[in-house]
């Protein structure tokens, strides 16, 4: 795992054009994430207000969830538990966004592009040997993660994750837009996380490896772009 992110990272600072190439691919992996769940977003803050105070308080800096055992599911108070296959989804054949994310960058040579389309699809795949395939709360929980853990060096237990994962996957499962949202958006907006997720654990890990102050700063500004959206911290 360690080897795919940190080929990411290292795809985005030594391609042609490193810099703009860099930017423009993380400021396409938000803006994807951003388009995909906007006619959404507001139903999911809704409840959210209601039921994702322990979301948000399983992650907050320096807090530990009281009663947190390891393997045990904490909810919200008020907040119905569904299923974990409430928010899996039916996927494409075939992944999207490494290709998508590849051909959007005009600077790299086709070389450059294929090693990032194998390097993101590795990236999918190696997520989906350790995590639930094809399914929005993981994906989410990743991406939370990685984010905490760049901004606030917040590495959370595995009763946290467990936790904040049931926790979306209740939001989720009882979310209006996110029930109808088609089956190839759902499989953008995961894949999405995912990518970004790893890019962050990738730019933070060599970032601190190398001593690049940079790459640090850039996986911080990534992840707080995710907790803004997602969890409003």
């Amino acid at each position: 795992m360690r080897k795919l992110l940190a080929a990411v990272a290292f795809l985005g600072v030594t391609a042609a054009g490193a810099a703009a190439a860099q930017t423009n691919s993380y400021t396409h992996m938000l803006n994807t994430i951003q388009t995909q769940n906007q006619s959404w977003y507001n139903q999911l803050n809704a409840y959210n207000r209601q039921f994702g105070g322990a979301a948000r308080s399983a992650v907050q800096p320096g807090q530990v969830q009281p009663g947190a055992a390891a393997g045990q599911q904490q909810l919200a108070p008020g907040l119905p538990q569904y299923p974990i296959t409430a928010t899996d989804f039916y996927a494409l054949p075939v992944r999207v966004m490494p290709d998508y994310l590849a051909n959007g960058q005009a600077a790299l040579t086709p070389e450059q592009k294929t090693v990032m389309r194998v390097t993101y699809s590795n990236l999918l795949d190696d997520f989906e040997k350790q995590n639930r395939r094809n399914n929005m709360a993981a994906a989410l929980t990743f991406a939370v993660r990685a984010s905490l853990l760049a901004v606030y060096g917040r590495q959370l237990s595995q009763a946290e994750i467990d936790q904040l994962g049931w926790n979306f996957n209740s939001v989720l499962a009882v979310n209006p837009q996110f029930i109808i949202m088609p089956p190839n958006e759902k499989q953008v907006l995961y894949e999405s996380l995912i990518i970004t997720g790893g890019t962050i654990v990738g730019l933070q890990t060599e970032g601190v490896q190398q001593n690049n102050l940079v790459m640090q700063v850039e996986a911080k500004e990534l992840g707080q772009a995710v907790l803004k959206q997602w969890l409003n911290m």
